[in-house]
């Protein structure tokens, strides 16, 4: 028989933040100022304080049963059939889900990157490190993340430090103008795109995470993290872009990296953003 696979908890906490990010960081700016505005910025962090309250939910019904999966808890407490059921629908709409995300990378790379590379190619690539990486099991996924992960942080970095003098503090301006009901639409998107689904995470949280004093905390800290980055990023979005563009551009993190130019030698660097 084959061991069972486990994650440390440093490992579980970078694949919570890259799940929190994902393509979210190309369509989440757009999707919340559509509604809010120049104040995204307000439901994006009450959005993560809810992020954080079902993270909490997820943990408490997970310890339950913490030696099962999802699948596993699905007919422990709903039952064999019914919990076969409920399995089978949450597998059917993850598979949606993740065609989705397919797409948006399709899509990008190939309007924004390599335009005269067709679609088809990009997402035959990428469906085919999706297949090698669940051939490999989760713990070559999470070795793999270990290793990516400095390549988003020090991008992001770059992103950050230099698009901050292009920074334009009027654009946050007029504050508490859009009203109660497009903010709460604005939590419901955020939530939908990310908190909610968590749940996936569950597949492997906490059965095959290690280290059970700090798997909790890192379930935490890592939707923290991600929720703060994507906050980062919406807030310099509307900063240096102004709340109307963000709305109507595509992609509006790449517009934001285009407009990276520092003392006129640091220029067409936007690619970072597809390396992110």
């Amino acid at each position: 028989m084959h061991r069972q696979m486990k994650l440390s908890a440093a490992q579980f906490r970078i694949l919570v933040i890259f799940y929190s990010l994902g393509d979210t960081i190309l369509v989440v700016p757009g999707s919340l100022t559509a509604d809010s505005k120049q104040e995204a910025w307000i439901p994006a962090i009450l959005g993560v304080g809810v992020g954080v309250l079902l993270v909490w939910m997820y943990i408490k019904l997970s310890s339950l049963y913490p030696n099962k999966t999802l699948i596993e808890l699905n007919e422990a407490i709903l039952g064999k059939w019914l919990g076969k059921f409920v399995s089978l629908l949450f597998v059917a709409s993850t598979l949606l889900f993740c065609s989705q995300v397919l797409f948006y990378v399709g899509s990008f790379l190939t309007t924004r990157i390599i335009i005269q590379t067709p679609m088809l190619a990009v997402h035959i690539l990428f469906i085919g490190i999706v297949i090698v990486g669940v051939r490999l099991g989760i713990e070559t996924i999470a070795r793999c993340a270990e290793i990516l992960f400095p390549w988003f942080v020090i991008p992001f970095l770059i992103l950050v430090f230099s698009i901050f003098p292009q920074i334009h503090y009027e654009n946050l301006q007029p504050l508490l103008e859009v009203g109660v009901k497009p903010i709460i639409r604005s939590i419901l998107v955020f939530i939908s795109i990310t908190p909610l689904t968590f749940i996936v995470l569950l597949t492997v949280f906490p059965a095959h995470v290690a280290e059970p004093d700090q798997r909790n905390r890192a379930f935490f800290t890592g939707s923290l993290i991600g929720g703060g980055i994507m906050i980062i990023i919406l807030l310099l979005g509307i900063l240096v872009l102004g709340n109307t563009y963000t709305r109507i551009a595509l992609y509006p993190s790449y517009e934001l990296a285009r407009r990276i130019e520092v003392a006129d030698f640091l220029k067409n660097i936007e690619v970072i953003m597809a390396i992110m």
